[in-house]
């Protein structure tokens, strides 16, 4: 018996894999990979390595990830406790087999950014990229297990390259030249990373249609006590070079409500700018203190019944918004990368559009569909037969 629980980020679930490869010769083993990025985090991976201890006394029981490094002493029973540091070591030249039909494939750890409320830079402080003769190694790797969509994740995949000499943008011209390589999506990328070289070559090479931009807040105030290093002009700038240069283009966002000094006016102009712009799907967060980080300081003066109603506020615009974006999808043509859950097949279009198809496909195959009904909550989708030319 070997039991991976996962927690947190796409990071976090790529390093849990090569763990799992690492102690493959171990019969009974339970890793937990933890995760504290916010305090609903930190509390569920607590429950999880409590539960794993009391279902599995006699197996080797793995303790890991950023919960393990911010607070330790409360993951003390485990069998081995393996700060992050340690597990990067562990892992290096590690080669995972992901049961996911996408392979997310780190490029980098660390970051050194200074967010007042982020324990990220805390947990993962050393900016480490891979090299691009590494990473194309992994690449043809995945490729030999059949993944069809390759996600570049990171701690920061902005600042990737920056301590090897090279970039994000030079990656990507690289990994194009890989006879028959998977398709590429970048995993969540900050805005100021957004750049006109960035999206051109994503053009270029045609990376997936889909950027994920953890904004935050779009209220400048806000913006200025996260120290986060831009203003609500410069999302609209970074949008809007997006969605210029994309067709169809998927737009996710990370937002945190609730943060201290957030009132109704500034939940507002939040609010309104996520309604205003092209967005198709977010992330929403109810902000938590994280004792380490500046903002602690600041306690946690907005209610928990605030917190919750803008979240669900927010959650309803976007559900919305994401119909309406998906309707505009009709009838179109779409690669879709095949996935199983509970015997149903699904598909996942480079714009990130999760897709029911009713026949039957191969998993991990990268077939082509029509999208032929939309409702409030499914996308549906037929196979496209390719009809093969007639011989002259």
């Amino acid at each position: 018996m070997q039991k991976l629980v996962n927690l947190g980020c796409k990071l976090n679930q790529y390093e849990g894999y090569c763990l799992l490869e690492v102690f493959s010769d171990v019969e009974d083993l339970v890793i937990v990979n933890t995760c504290c990025v916010t305090r609903e985090a930190e509390l569920n991976s607590h429950k999880k390595f409590r539960q794993a201890m009391r279902k599995f006394p006699h197996a080797t029981v793995i303790a890991t990830g950023c919960a393990c490094r911010t607070d330790p002493e409360r993951y003390a029973e485990a069998t081995y406790l393996i700060d992050n540091v340690d597990r990067n070591t562990t892992i290096k030249d590690v080669l995972p087999r992901p049961d996911k039909t996408r392979y997310f494939l780190k490029i980098q750890d660390g970051c050194d950014m200074k967010c007042s409320y982020c324990i990220v830079a805390r947990v993962r402080s050393t900016v480490e990229s891979k090299t691009v003769t590494e990473i194309d190694k992994e690449v043809r790797w995945a490729m030999s297990l059949d993944h069809k969509e390759i996600v570049l994740v990171g701690a920061n995949i902005g600042l990737y390259g920056r301590d090897t000499n090279t970039s994000l943008p030079e990656l990507l011209v690289a990994l194009n030249k890989i006879p028959d390589c998977p398709r590429i999506r970048i995993s969540s990328i900050e805005p100021f990373f957004i750049t006109p070289e960035l999206v051109s070559t994503m053009r270029a090479v045609q990376a997936c249609r889909h950027f994920h931009i953890p904004i935050q807040s779009a209220d400048n105030n806000i913006l200025k006590q996260m120290k986060r290093p831009y203003d609500r002009k410069h999302l609209e700038k970074v949008i809007r070079l997006v969605k210029d240069n994309f067709q169809d283009v998927a737009i996710g966002a990370d937002v945190i409500v609730g943060f201290p000094g957030e009132g109704e006016e500034e939940f507002r102009n939040t609010y309104e700018f996520i309604r205003e712009q092209p967005f198709t799907h977010l992330h929403v967060f109810p902000y938590s203190p994280r004792n380490g980080t500046e903002a602690f300081r600041l306690g946690d003066p907005v209610s928990k019944k605030d917190k919750k109603d803008r979240l669900w506020e927010l959650r309803r615009l976007i559900n919305q918004k994401n119909y309406e974006f998906r309707r505009q999808l009709l009838n179109k043509n779409f690669q879709v990368a095949i996935e199983y859950k509970d015997e149903q097949c699904l598909g996942l279009t480079d714009n990130y559009i999760k897709v029911h198809i009713d026949e039957q496909c191969s998993r991990n195959d990268l077939v082509e569909v029509r999208i032929d009904s939309v409702t409030e909550d499914i996308t549906h989708a037929t196979r496209v037969t390719v009809t093969a030319p007639v011989p002259h």
